[in-house]
């Protein structure tokens, strides 16, 4: 029997700066008119970057160079203005704090019968999360003046279609648009607060069939907690004075989601070989419950109350934010694996290894739509020689066609996605000792840079039309002398 306590602690702070610029010119203008009167682009203009090829059969772009711009700002930093109104808002809307605490106990309890070839690994683990998080906040009423009750002031607004028109008093005018921003959109304003529970049983056993063959069976439950973003993201509240409308209301993320959930069995059998290596083939399959979708619904008092929001004043309104689907998927697969030294070639060949794993998955379920970025079959395979004063290893890496996500808008058939090309890249990695302490690395990544195609296509689209767009990476190589002191 084994038993024990683990806390973790995590804490997260995020603060970026993004300064933007725009240039003006020696007149301190932004517009180009009359022609003449401005420095023009031409003296940014990158020639190097023209010289390239432009891709499927598109001319060569012209393009301005970020090195010269860079030195024309250090030469004529007058020449350029800053919008304090858009830093400020990006500074505050990236400014999140989240900590987390979990405590967890387990108790685990190992046994073998029948000579130790049936054995057994189970237990129970409970997991007690703590999450507290700050964010921005962002209220767009903290601009109306108000009297000494707090009633907002309003003034008269005419307009043909309403003569007795009237809008709040604004403290500050829209065209001061950093006083409206300061004084609407707050530094870590929102904060929120998350607890839950969660209990992990599992069992592992293993029976020798064979003195070299093991069957292998497991049933474990694991889970998917919320990014810290689901609790720092921070609420946009909507203009109490307007009517409530899908472009007035609360927008937030869910602190109160919970994690999604799983339920895991998985079989196994294992061949090793006599000398060195092992043959394996798995299935398992995968029951996920309480996954994340996007959803809207009225205000409830239980849900403002996670951020502290007056019911009486927002109980009107929609909110936008995600909660936990109450459908199920199910995800299913099998796998392959092997490795082996190949000890049986002669004394000058000696040291090589291969392996080669591929797995297949699918997912099915009223929620499958849910699972983008999945890859259904992925494979590797690879050669190795190792000797006493160097290695050399070659892998293929296979990713299969996989979706994405969900496309949709205006004429957009239901069943759109974006899809990404199936590929293959390969690595090479060595080394050459030198001395004990010395030597020579090479690591090649990607050296035969495949493409990454990205497709976009519904149950009916045509297949000229499907082609969307391709990224080439490129190959990576790093070469270096590694010392060990």
């Amino acid at each position: 029997l084994k038993a024990g306590l683990v806390i973790r602690c995590s804490r997260t702070v995020n603060r970026t700066q993004n300064i933007a610029l725009n240039f003006v010119g020696p007149d301190g203008r932004a517009s180009l008119t009359p022609v003449g009167s401005e420095v023009g682009a031409a003296g940014v203009y990158d020639q190097y970057y023209y010289q390239r090829a432009g891709l499927f059969g598109l001319p060569r772009i012209q393009w301005a160079s970020n090195e010269t711009v860079l030195d024309v700002w250090r030469a004529q930093p007058g020449w350029f203005t800053r919008d304090e109104n858009a830093r400020y808002r990006a500074e505050v809307n990236a400014s999140k704090l989240s900590t987390e605490t979990i405590s967890s106990a387990f108790l685990r309890a190992d046994a073998q019968f029948l000579d130790r070839r049936l054995k057994f690994t189970g237990g129970v683990r409970a997991e007690q999360t703590n999450v507290t998080a700050q964010g921005p906040l962002n209220d767009p009423t903290r601009n109306f003046q108000r009297d000494a009750a707090g009633r907002v002031v309003t003034v008269a607004s005419p307009t043909p279609a309403d003569p007795n028109r009237r809008v709040p008093a604004l403290i500050f005018p829209t065209t001061n648009a950093l006083a409206v921003s300061q004084l609407t959109l707050l530094d870590r304003a929102a904060r929120a607060e998350k607890e839950y529970l969660r209990l992990f049983p599992s069992l592992n056993a293993s029976y020798a069939l064979r003195e070299n063959l093991v069957a292998r069976a497991a049933y474990y439950t694991s889970v998917g907690r919320p990014n810290f973003n689901q609790y720092s993201g921070g609420v946009t509240l909507p203009d109490l004075e307007s009517a409530p409308s899908n472009t007035n209301r609360i927008t937030v993320n869910n602190a109160a989601i919970k994690p999604w959930s799983a339920k895991s069995a998985k079989v196994s059998l294992e061949y090793y070989f006599e000398r060195v290596g092992q043959i394996s083939v798995g299935a398992f399959r995968r029951d996920i419950r309480d996954f994340f979708g996007a959803t809207t619904f009225d205000a409830t008092p239980e849900f403002l109350a996670l951020y502290g929001l007056d019911p009486t004043l927002y109980d009107p309104f929609e909110v936008a934010t995600q909660h936990n689907l109450d459908t199920s998927v199910r995800m299913s697969g099998i796998d392959v694996n092997y490795r082996q030294a190949l000890t049986f070639l002669p004394r000058w060949a000696r040291g090589v290894q291969v392996f080669a794993n591929g797995s297949a998955q699918r997912v099915i379920g009223p929620s499958s739509a849910t699972f983008a970025g999945y890859v259904p079959r992925t494979g590797s395979w690879g050669i190795s020689l190792s000797r006493e004063s160097y290695n050399v290893r070659l892998n293929w890496n296979y990713l299969g066609r996989q979706r994405r996500g969900v496309v949709t808008g205006r004429s957009i058939e239901p069943g759109t996605y974006n899809w990404g090309s199936k590929r293959s890249y390969i690595d090479l990695t060595g080394e050459y000792s030198l001395t004990r302490r010395l030597a020579l690395f090479a690591n090649l990544r990607n050296i035969n840079d495949p493409t990454d195609d990205v497709e976009i296509h519904g149950p009916t689209t045509p297949a000229e039309a499907q082609f969307r767009q391709r990224a080439e990476f490129g190959s990576l190589w790093t070469l270096g002398l590694k010392g060990t002191f």
